[in-house]
């Protein structure tokens, strides 16, 4: 109650001791800050964007660094997103989250003589992405995959010089499994010669005993869903090619193809809330999403009227509610469904119809363009 006494009215007895701390370790940043300007200072807590809105009067006399000191004292929810406006504004970057991981660019800048190390989480599995890559940048002939474990090691050895002596892609699956192996790929690929063509690509989740050698040796990327829904939305529409929105020049299709990225998106967004958006971590992947798409792809293939439940039966009971195991996850689930799939949503005459679930600053595409379908998602 004594440092409740010694701070403004305005401060609610929560923040106090943050800001005492502040005034204390602080004094000087605390007295430039002039606190005891209720009206000034109001404005800014209550202000949702707090971090972008620093009192212009002060912007001036206070660093960039002090302003998150304000924010964490303040308004420690806004402590995230003031750390990237800092950093974006200290490096001169727009935005310090990397782009989604696209493979096909991400081929583009590798060589025939370094690994391709994909990091993944449990239950996640690229080899069908990279299948597709394959197909699109060689062919699917070209592609090469073994799934490592108990006695795949001179399966893998002997594709492994198979591939890079005719230039094909070999992907080895779960190196986690095979850790005391490892040294035994190390030795071959030093030994190795391949075409310009060949590509060689390894998964692996995180492990303590991976050997460094390897690591250091590869280029690695991390798989996993983008942070933020416009991030994942913009990979999905990445991943999927002009002729896969475009086909048949259906609108109603293409409404129904970014209803699927949003619902997509949220799920494996409110992974970041547990307990509060799922119960537990879902593994929410890609193969759901191509699954979906496919569904999209049949439902509108010369039928006059679309079956809405029967979208709603199959992500619900075989794609992603397959992986849900809670009942109250299910709901959640359920309700989801009924919101991005039915006609009122996906209404080509009436994009912006009072029951959209979309925010405001979104719209459906007006066209089947892709290029369309990504400028929504900005």
């Amino acid at each position: 109650q004594k440092i409740r006494d010694q701070l403004p009215s305005w401060i609610d007895q929560e923040r106090s001791w943050a800001v005492a701390t502040l005034k204390i370790a602080l004094p000087s940043l605390y007295q430039t800050l002039c606190f005891e300007d209720a009206a000034l200072w109001r404005t800014y807590y209550n202000n949702s964007v707090c971090e972008q809105e620093f009192p212009s009067i002060l912007a001036k006399k206070v660093s960039l660094f002090q302003q998150i000191l304000v924010v964490q004292a303040l308004r420690p929810d806004r402590l995230q997103s003031a750390m990237a406006l800092f950093a974006c504004k200290t490096l001169g970057l727009k935005e310090v989250s990397p782009l989604p991981l696209n493979l096909k660019r991400l081929y583009k800048e590798t060589l025939e003589i370094e690994p391709i190390l994909i990091i993944i989480s449990p239950g996640a599995d690229p080899s069908q992405e990279l299948q597709e890559l394959a197909n699109a940048e060689r062919s699917g002939e070209c592609y090469h995959q073994v799934a490592m474990g108990q006695g795949q090691a001179d399966l893998a050895i002997q594709m492994l010089k198979e591939c890079a002596r005719n230039g094909d892609w070999l992907c080895l699956k779960n190196l986690h499994l095979v850790v005391s192996w490892l040294p035994v790929l190390e030795k071959e690929l030093n030994t190795l010669q391949p075409k310009d063509t060949f590509r060689l690509w390894l998964t692996a989740e995180v492990h303590p005993n991976f050997t460094p050698i390897l690591l250091q040796s590869s280029l690695k990327i991390t798989y996993e869903s983008p942070p933020g829904l416009k991030k994942n939305l913009m990979r999905t529409y990445e991943s999927w090619t002009p002729e896969q929105i475009s086909k048949k020049d259906n609108i109603h299709r293409a409404h129904a193809l970014f209803s699927l990225a949003w619902f997509h998106a949220a799920c494996q967004e409110r992974r970041n809330y547990i307990p509060q958006g799922w119960t537990k971590f879902y593994e929410f992947s890609l193969s759901d999403l191509r699954a979906g798409y496919n569904i999209i792809d049949r439902l509108f293939d010369g039928a006059k009227d679309v079956q809405w439940e029967f979208v709603h039966g199959l992500l619900e009971n075989a794609i992603y509610g397959g992986r849900i195991d809670n009942y109250f996850d299910l709901r959640v689930l359920q309700s989801y469904l009924k919101q991005f799939f039915n006609s009122s949503v996906i209404d080509v005459f009436n994009p912006r119809n009072k029951k959209s679930i979309f925010p405001y600053s979104i719209s459906l595409p007006q066209s089947c363009s892709i290029l369309v379908g990504l400028s929504c998602c900005h």
